[in-house]
């Protein structure tokens, strides 16, 4: 029965990293957009700092990442999507 709950857990948790994961890679999207821009018009220090968000967010995705993959690799059933 433990087990079982375990493994029910781990999915619950899985799926909340996917979706935190989505969230941070459109968050990327959004920075690297805004720097991008910034530059396009010669602000400097937006581009700069929205280059420097987008970097704190792949660092985040690569972290989100890594704890799904060992999860999944704990919880085998984690690895399974919902649909």
């Amino acid at each position: 029965m433990a087990d079982s709950s375990d493994a029910a857990q781990a999915r619950v948790f899985a799926e909340m990293l996917r979706v935190e994961i989505v969230a941070a890679s459109t968050r990327i999207e959004e920075s690297e957009h805004m720097a991008s821009k910034a530059a396009r018009v010669g602000d400097s220090r937006s581009h700069v700092w929205h280059g420097d968000e987008a970097q704190l967010q792949k660092r985040a995705l690569y972290d989100l990442h890594r704890q799904l993959d060992a999860l999944c690799n704990r919880f085998p059933a984690a690895a399974r999507t919902a649909g």
